[in-house]
């Protein structure tokens, strides 16, 4: 590759990267940010000397996780439903009178939620994973601990892909992130009874404690699959969508 391709190369990917720092930065800077983390440190903190000790790292972990399942997928719906219709007003402007194609704009907003959201993930349950594991014990085995960790985090990518998704369909934020939120907890709550439990991400935080110890890994493989297509889909239809969609 020579220079001038080179230069192409890094021009025809200028538009993304500046959409994707002028997102993710502000998002970063916010006060809910700052609000997460500490909460969310603290809770950890306290689940490793309550849990951890007596139950192990492998329940103690897993019990993080169900944090950001059921506490804190509020806050990621809030943040990622809202992504595109609170811009709206300013959005076909800033389309159209700068060289920026509508795919590079909306595969922008889905890299900076879910950068955003996974860098908060890692932050929170770092602590809780070197914390269980210093004082729970050595019941875990690494490459389990790695895969419930990476099975955590995909759950969250779908639920972020959903939301930015959601907010590309739908054009007012309110209803995109009331749909959501009847969508996330339908598939936490009620899909067991439905014998959709595979796509329960309750149930996939259950199956964790066995995969951190190197088992489960047969239980947890559809689920897996599951959400890696539905975050695929989600992305595909609708940077299709606001391809085509009047601005």
């Amino acid at each position: 590759m020579d220079f001038l391709e080179q230069l192409n190369l890094r021009t025809r990917f200028m538009p993304f990267l500046a959409i994707l720092q002028a997102d993710l930065v502000p998002l970063f800077k916010t006060k809910i940010t700052y609000v997460w983390l500490i909460i969310g440190s603290f809770l950890q903190v306290t689940r490793i000397l309550s849990v951890a000790v007596y139950a192990g790292p492998a329940v103690s972990i897993s019990e993080g996780f169900s944090d950001f399942i059921l506490i804190w997928s509020f806050v990621i719906i809030g943040i990622t439903a809202s992504t595109v219709s609170s811009e709206t007003g300013e959005l076909a402007d800033s389309i159209m009178s700068k060289s920026v194609q509508r795919h590079d704009y909306i595969l922008a907003k889905f890299a900076s939620r879910i950068l955003y959201v996974l860098v908060i993930f890692f932050m929170i349950i770092g602590i809780s994973v070197v914390g269980s594991v210093r004082m729970g014990g050595d019941e875990y085995e690494l490459i389990g601990l790695i895969s419930a960790i990476m099975f955590a985090a995909l759950a969250l990518v779908m639920l972020t892909s959903l939301g930015v998704a959601l907010s590309t369909i739908i054009s007012r934020g309110t209803i995109a992130i009331v749909s959501l939120l009847i969508i996330w907890y339908s598939m936490t709550l009620f899909f067991p009874v439905w014998d959709l439990e595979f796509l329960s991400p309750s149930y996939l935080v259950s199956l964790l404690p066995d995969v951190i110890e190197g088992l489960g890994f047969d239980e947890v493989r559809l689920t897996v699959v599951s959400y890696a297509l539905i975050t695929t889909y989600a992305i595909i239809l609708s940077t299709i969508f606001f391809w085509k969609k009047d601005l």
